[in-house]
């Protein structure tokens, strides 16, 4: 084992490890900087951005002369808010514009195809590059670096994307970073009792300095060991992802482990978004990656604890610049006062959920599916659950039970949609035995189908 880490040093610091390194401690200097000039490094960084999809991408090309924002073949706005003058990008647009989003010199950029998960429709393919995947690296492993995770210390992954992990099918490429990087894989989309005890039995041996995990995966790991009163050693931190980490989720996943659970946003697209820190006020936007926007129903931002759309502007993919895409969530914008952690980075509230997450009533108004998320705390017999809304008069409740229903329960929960979607609104339940997940491994909670 020891004369194979030492050929895979050599290996892969000639594979752009270096590269890496010097990025990453710069990226953690950098996060100290003044609130100022981290923002005028975000601005420099969308110019050049702007200016290259101009010149390069043939939407932008077109789009940016009728904006006539274009001057000497540059584009250089005075501050970010000028980026409004850009209309928000859509899946549908990037769908029928197709090659005309890629950049003309993504031959010369190690390009490759990613797709979006597909959760609420269908997934959509986007180009991304070697610099955006060193850039993603990076910035991930700063949100590692603020849970006390070094860029070699062991890490236990809880994971279930099918593109990630297939049983007898990873490349060796990832096999050996694996071995490299001191990580261990645990395949989600294998969570049956026997699979959780093991996995329980291997963290207890492990302790890693980090276990990172689909949020709904680690969440159900952790009922299961309560549950069943399974030991479960006190492990030293988690990075909840991939999914809606709700505070009761969090609550139970930190009392089975023992440790801090961090939440951490991002997605396929863009790669990564936002993170809590050491101080878990918020979550610092990665600016050196991503530019983040929270809009209103009106395309206007949105003020400080006020909801929105999240808008999102890749930074470092020049292959396929996504400018002010509407990625699907809805967040709430946080201040910018400093943070403890030192951390000069703007900041989000937190993240709320899917836009697809709104449920919307009669009378034009629209619930958070958080709401329906709190009417399941403390009801025991409910393994599992997803509220649909089928109709804007009409909710669904899928349950997952482990015993036999409490009739009061019912009742209760059924009172309360009705007192936010009205006394009209149908409500039924439906038992079944399990709820698919995304083709991505992701329990969505609460899903609408009603067009927001």
């Amino acid at each position: 084992m020891k004369l194979l880490k030492k050929f895979l040093n050599y290996v892969i610091l000639n594979l752009r490890q270096k590269e890496l390194l010097k990025n990453y401690f710069s990226l953690k200097k950098n996060q100290y900087l003044s609130y100022d000039d981290n923002k005028k490094r975000e601005l420099f960084k969308l110019n050049n951005l702007l200016t290259h999809a101009y010149n390069h991408v043939p939407y932008y090309h077109k789009l940016f002369k009728e904006l006539d924002i274009v001057i000497n073949d540059k584009v250089k706005f005075s501050t970010i808010e000028d980026l409004s003058q850009i209309p928000t990008l859509s899946k549908d647009i990037i769908c029928f514009e197709k090659n005309n989003m890629y950049s003309d010199d993504m031959s010369k950029r190690d390009s490759y195809k990613n797709s979006s998960g597909g959760s609420t429709g269908k997934p959509v393919t986007f180009l991304q590059d070697a610099v955006y995947a060193l850039s993603n690296r990076v910035n991930t492993q700063l949100a590692y670096s603020w849970r006390g995770h070094g860029i070699y210390d062991e890490m236990v992954v809880i994971w279930g994307a099918e593109r990630d992990i297939f049983d007898g099918k990873k490349s060796l490429k990832s096999y050996l970073l694996d071995i490299y990087y001191n990580r261990w894989v645990l395949n989600s989309f294998k969570m049956s009792e026997d699979d959780m005890r093991r996995y329980i039995l291997f963290l207890n041996k492990k302790k890693p300095k980090l276990i990172k995990a689909y949020a709904h995966s680690i969440y159900e790991i952790a009922k299961f060991a309560k549950k069943n009163n399974i030991k479960v050693e006190p492990q030293q931190a988690i990075h909840l992802a991939a999914g809606t980490v709700y505070e009761s989720m969090r609550l139970l996943i930190e009392e089975v482990f023992s440790c801090k659970a961090y939440n951490y946003y991002g997605s396929r697209e863009v790669g990564s978004i936002a993170s809590e820190c050491s101080a878990q006020n918020g979550l610092h936007i990665m600016q050196e990656h991503t530019l983040v926007e929270i809009i209103n129903s009106d395309g206007d931002p949105c003020k400080v604890g006020e909801r929105g759309e999240v808008v999102v502007t890749t930074l470092q993919n020049y292959s396929m610049p996504l400018i002010r895409y509407k990625i699907g969530d809805i967040a709430v914008r946080g201040d910018n006062t400093l943070c403890s952690c030192g951390c000069t980075y703007s900041k989000l509230e937190k993240v709320v959920g899917r836009t697809t997450d709104l449920f919307q009533t009669k009378s034009g108004d629209k619930i958070d599916g958080e709401y329906f998320t709190h009417l399941f705390y403390f009801r025991d017999w409910i393994e599992e659950f997803q509220v649909i809304q089928e109709a804007i008069d009409k909710i669904i409740i899928k349950i997952v039970k482990n015993n036999s229903e409490i009739e009061t329960d019912l009742l209760d929960i059924e009172k309360k949609i009705k007192m936010v979607m009205g006394e009209d609104c149908q409500v039924i339940f439906d038992y079944v035995k399990d709820i698919p997940k995304t083709i991505t491994g992701k329990h969505r909670y609460t899903i609408s189908s009603i067009q927001n």
